[in-house]
């Protein structure tokens, strides 16, 4: 007898998303609410994509009630921290936070995940055990891969089709298959047809899964004797090879991850049934317990790159994951200890409740609870107040590009802080987030250029018609935010003719670039100059305010045979 929904309801929830999810897109193309607003963009598109992905994934006839209860409430959690992860996206003329959204992307799919498992299994009439679980983590991982597999071979004959009616000159057609109001509805459509056929073929998705699990029990040996010869080896090579890996704590919790997943995948049956014979099983045991010396090797590898360099974001994320691990890798020692050969009898509660931790910490991520931006952001200031680095060794760029609002706002403190004492870096800071206040269609004026520029040796001896060329040729050169650079405008006499050279620097945080002006037939032409900074300056306009400026004689005079100039470099 057929459990799943009507197919009317399945339909009707489809449409809604679709519908939802043309609008949102459309609003993005268009740059109109919500698109304007990220609080509410993510808030919606999560909405939109978690609650009917989860009612499609798990809802039948028998349980509608029981999985709505849990569905709707856990769709509006990750929606309100989608809110909130978009709110670190702000303010946005300032602030570029993507990572922070691939992130969430990624932390809802594995919190939707374990989510689906326990919403299924609160919905069934079957008692809460690991073997359940497994069984349902396997179906759901398999039904969501085919699919999405489905969608995309879908969405790729669309593209299909329609590159064919282009050739056609059938312009109908293909612009249909290419609007988001015919491709977007059409793919949610798909995407719940596919489900409905798939959630009927659990005998399909259990023989994908048990061929899957058979390699995998061929592996976790391999795996055993890899872990454990490199511990064997270890005391005689010591660790200081796998730091200068640069990345020795990773491979060794990459170790741990397969490890643990491979045994939780081969024991996933009751205590008493051993997949292996006795010795390969005395070898998984062994390997297992020792597990937590590879926390402890990784603890260590984390705690000397916090202490030497102060937390950032991948390092908080490798304490959440060394957390995990330790958690999974002592919680079996102790079920070793305790049970011995019958070590597996805890394993179940321990995986049930690890499962839990999962969850949670998947979702306090996205929270004010675990912020891991705000924490580096703090932590990095933090070493800079205690003198463990200079104001000119800070990263500031670390700030901008990696930590979205909370580096921004840690910088707008910091640049208060140092607006007189340091000035290159408050100009360093001020750079890194300029207002693109002039785009193209609105651009600066002549006199925003000059507010952003310094004359040297005075403003009156440079000509107005070369400021205003300057400026044009900024712009053609499609470089829109004035405040994003210094301007110099250096008039010199560098070949003694008692006649003024004109030079133009354009000073960023990332280079510095300078031109040679000059009238040819009356008009204004520059020539690039070859700019050599080896102290990385940021800042010339201290150093112009104190007139150190000088000209110096080249080391090598110039070559010229004929017609033909050699231009010497210093």
């Amino acid at each position: 007898m057929d459990n799943q929904l009507p197919k009317p309801f399945i339909i009707t929830l489809a449409v809604l998303q679709a519908i939802a999810l043309t609008l949102l897109y459309s609003s993005i193309e268009n740059n109109i609410w919500p698109a304007t607003n990220p609080v509410w963009l993510i808030s919606l598109i999560t909405f939109s994509m978690s609650f009917p992905l989860l009612v499609l994934m798990s809802v039948n006839k028998s349980n509608i009630k029981s999985a709505l209860i849990l569905i709707l409430p856990f769709s509006l959690l990750l929606s309100l921290l989608g809110a909130y992860v978009g709110f670190q996206q702000e303010p946005q003329e300032y602030v570029s936070n993507g990572d922070l959204t691939s992130v969430f992307i990624f932390t809802v799919l594995i919190a939707g995940f374990k989510g689906l498992m326990y919403i299924q299994q609160f919905g069934s009439s079957v008692s809460i055990s690991y073997s359940s679980l497994f069984k349902l983590s396997w179906r759901n991982f398999i039904i969501f891969a085919e699919c999405w597999l489905f969608v995309l071979i879908f969405w790729g004959i669309l593209n299909l089709g329609a590159a064919l009616f282009d050739i056609l000159d059938i312009n109908f057609f293909s612009e249909l298959l290419r609007n988001e109001w015919f491709w977007i509805p059409t793919l949610t459509l798909a995407f719940a047809f596919a489900s409905v056929i798939f959630r009927k073929l659990l005998n399909v998705e259990d023989n994908i899964a048990f061929l899957l699990q058979t390699l995998i029990k061929f592996l976790l040996p391999v795996l055993s004797v890899i872990s454990l010869s490199f511990l064997a080896t270890l005391p005689f090579t010591g660790l200081s090879k796998l730091w200068e890996t640069g990345s020795g704590s990773l491979l060794v919790m990459w170790l741990q991850v397969l490890t643990l997943f491979f045994v939780n995948t081969v024991y996933k049956d009751e205590s008493s049934v051993r997949p292996y014979h006795l010795i390969l099983h005395r070898l998984v045991f062994i390997s297992v317990a020792l597990l937590p010396v590879y926390s402890v090797i990784s603890a260590y590898g984390i705690y000397q790159r916090i202490e030497q360099h102060g937390l950032t974001v991948d390092r908080c994320w490798g304490i959440l994951i060394w957390f995990l691990l330790a958690c999974f890798s002592f919680s079996y020692l102790v079920g070793i200890i305790a049970k011995r050969d019958n070590w597996l009898e805890p394993l179940s509660k321990i995986n049930i409740v690890m499962g839990w931790v999962v969850l949670v910490s998947m979702l306090a991520v996205n929270s004010p609870l675990l912020n891991f931006q705000s924490l580096s952001a703090q932590s990095q200031i933090g070493r800079l107040d205690d003198g463990k680095v200079t104001i000119e060794e800070f990263d500031y760029y670390y700030f901008e590009h990696s930590l979205g609002r909370q580096g921004y706002l840690a910088m707008q403190l910091l640049k208060q802080k140092i607006k007189t004492s340091h000035p290159e870096q408050y100009t360093t800071i001020d750079r890194m987030y300029a207002n693109d206040e002039f785009t193209s269609t609105q651009m600066g004026t002549v006199d925003d250029f000059i507010k952003q520029s310094t004359f040297w040796p005075s403003r009156d001896l440079i000509p107005q018609d070369l400021i205003e060329m300057a400026f044009s040729e900024y712009y053609s050169h499609g470089r829109n935010s004035l405040k994003e650079s210094s301007f110099y405008f250096i008039g010199i006499d560098l070949n003694k003719d008692d006649e003024l050279e004109f030079i133009l620097i354009n000073e960023r945080n990332d280079y510095t670039s300078a031109y040679f002006w000059s009238l040819d037939s009356g008009v204004w032409v520059s020539r690039y100059i070859n700019v050599e900074n080896p102290e990385h300056v940021k800042l010339l306009k201290t150093i112009i305010d104190n007139d150190e400026i000088f000209i110096v004689e080249p080391e090598y005079s110039d070559l010229k045979i004929g017609d033909v100039y050699f231009e010497m470099s210093r």
